[in-house]
C-alpha cells in the first residue's frame, strides 16, 4: 500500500515540476522558442496520457469511477471506461461533462491546468518561432 501512495505522490510532484520548468524555461534567455515549444509539448502528452488522476467515468449507478487512471484522456484499469472517457472528450456536448468530472478532485485540477498552460506555451513558442 505505501508503493502506491508514494507513486501517486510522485506523478502529482512530476506533473508540477514539468510545469516549472516550462515556466523557468520562459524567463531563461539563453532558451530558444524551439526548445520551450518542445519541453511544453512534452508537458502536454505526459498531462493528456500519463499524469495520475481519477478515472472519473460514470459508473452503472451514474456516479463517478474513483479508480486511479493515467492521463486526463485514458480511464481506469476497466476497458469500457477508456472508451468511455475518449468518447466523452470528443462527442458533441460531451466534453463539457468531460471537463466538469475532471475539475471535480484536486489532482484532476492541477493536471488540467498544466495541460493548459503546456498548450498555450506551446502555441505560442511555436508562433514566436515561425515568426523569427
Amino acid at each position: 500500500m505505501v508503493g502506491r501512495k508514494k507513486k501517486g505522490r510522485l506523478g502529482n510532484l512530476w506533473t508540477g515540476l514539468a510545469l516549472i520548468a516550462v515556466v523557468l524555461l520562459w524567463t531563461a534567455p539563453a532558451v530558444g522558442p524551439g526548445m520551450i515549444a518542445i519541453v511544453s509539448a512534452f508537458l502536454v502528452l505526459y498531462c493528456l496520457f500519463l499524469a495520475p488522476t481519477w478515472c472519473c467515468a460514470t459508473t452503472r449507478k451514474n456516479d463517478f469511477c474513483r479508480n486511479n487512471a493515467s492521463g486526463i484522456l485514458l480511464g481506469c484499469h476497466l476497458q469500457q471506461h477508456k472508451w468511455q472517457k475518449l468518447k466523452m472528450a470528443f462527442l458533441q456536448q460531451r466534453p463539457v461533462e468531460a471537463l466538469r468530472r475532471m475539475l471535480s478532485n484536486m489532482s484532476g485540477i492541477a493536471t488540467s491546468l498544466s495541460a493548459a498552460a503546456g498548450t498555450v506555451s506551446a502555441g505560442v513558442a511555436t508562433v514566436t518561432l515561425l515568426t523569427r
